[in-house]
């Protein structure tokens, strides 16, 4: 017999699913050989991860990317779709307003920096009070008002086979899912992150927006249990690259009782998605390392060198960038910026962008495509 995982509510003609609290009983969420074997996995390369964000020279640049790496595929499976050159070239062009798809991945990079500041700088609890306003700043500007940004749903919905639990419901099943959040448990801070974030999907508390923040719930979870030491790590990158699995796994957990295989799904997320992000970061690395020297080729006295290879900072916190924007970055003059972007567009390590007049930016390509790039195990 498979493992009960909720009872129905009937109302009328509706069959609305109410998961039972966590953790998993009759039976017992079961740590076999094979998941204790990638808990292990996923835990060594959470560490390395770690190791690497202890080290780098300047984590904060990092920490944006990887950010805004996330924000992009989380939302990619929701099927709001932008690239990385349009969240970094809206600002610098003159538009007053990125599209809405642009606008939806900053929102989320926004919400996550909202949680983090309640979470780590405030050491306030994480419970619903930071899962509220995480989502009412995903969806406000350009979201969907009817979604109501920051509010619990107070209407049904349905998500593929699946009837979530009647508004009325939610309070007392999200209250009972924060308890498990910040309760001790017997089992592993990593894997209890992964069960809570199949019940927040399960419980859907929102009208949208639900798979974006149960997927920062992950993040979140792994900082407040000190597995994480910044937001470096993107989980929708396996998410996102084995989506059709993703959703199978969570609706097994609820048909089969199947919390072990979606957890065995989600440990090889977190698995590669930190492999990934480790290996990215050391390219980075290299890139940047790379650059120093060809700039300490050129025939310029060395304190221009100096201050072209300070600006390479700017480049990879703003990898599309214009003269006036690196000028007010680095506190320079405008012709100063102007000599040293024509000094990057010599050596190729800067691409023009675009081909206007004004508002002319110019693109840092390699660490563009580093970003892009697929370093799968």
């Amino acid at each position: 017999m498979p493992r009960q995982t909720g009872t129905y509510q009937i109302l009328g003609e509706t069959h609305f699913f109410i998961p039972f609290p966590l953790p998993p009983i009759n039976p017992p969420f079961e740590l076999s050989a094979e998941i204790m074997s990638c808990y292990g996995n996923a835990n060594a390369a959470l560490t390395l991860l770690n190791d690497m964000g202890k080290k780098l020279p300047n984590a904060q640049r990092f920490i944006k990317a990887y950010v805004i790496k996330e924000a992009l595929l989380t939302s990619s499976i929701e099927g709001i779709h932008t690239t990385l050159l349009d969240v970094f070239t809206y600002p610098l062009e003159g538009k007053e307003k990125p599209n809405k798809n642009t606008q939806l991945v900053l929102n989320y990079t926004a919400a996550l920096d909202v949680a983090v500041e309640m979470l780590v700088k405030e050491k306030l609890p994480l419970t619903s009070r930071i899962i509220l306003a995480a989502h009412k700043t995903l969806l406000t500007a350009h979201g969907d008002q009817t979604a109501t940004p920051g509010s619990y749903r107070k209407q049904s919905v349905k998500v593929g086979t699946l009837i979530p639990p009647p508004a009325p419901e939610i309070l007392s099943l999200m209250a009972a899912l924060e308890k498990y959040i910040n309760e001790p448990s017997e089992l592993p801070p990593l894997i209890r992150a992964g069960l809570a974030h199949v019940q927040f999907e399960t419980i859907h508390p929102f009208l949208d927006g639900n798979g974006r923040i149960g997927r920062l719930l992950i993040v979140l979870m792994l900082m407040n249990d000190r597995l994480l030491q910044n937001p470096i790590l993107y989980p929708s990158y396996y998410l996102k690259k084995h989506h059709t699995e993703y959703y199978q796994k969570l609706d097994a957990v609820r048909s089969n009782g199947d919390f072990e295989g979606w957890i065995l799904f989600y440990l090889r997320a977190i698995t590669e998605s930190a492999h990934d992000a480790y290996q990215r970061a050391q390219e980075i690395e290299i890139l940047e390392k790379s650059l120093v020297e060809k700039i300490k080729t050129i025939s310029q006295g060395s304190k221009t060198k100096e201050t072209i290879i300070q600006a390479l900072n700017h480049l990879f916190e703003q990898p599309v960038i214009g003269i006036s924007q690196l000028s007010e970055a680095m506190n320079i003059a405008y012709n100063t910026a102007s000599t040293i972007i024509k000094q990057y567009l010599a050596l190729n390590i800067l691409v023009a962008n675009n081909q206007q007049k004004r508002n002319k930016t110019y693109r840092f390509d390699a660490y563009l495509k580093l970003l892009e790039k697929d370093f799968s195990i």
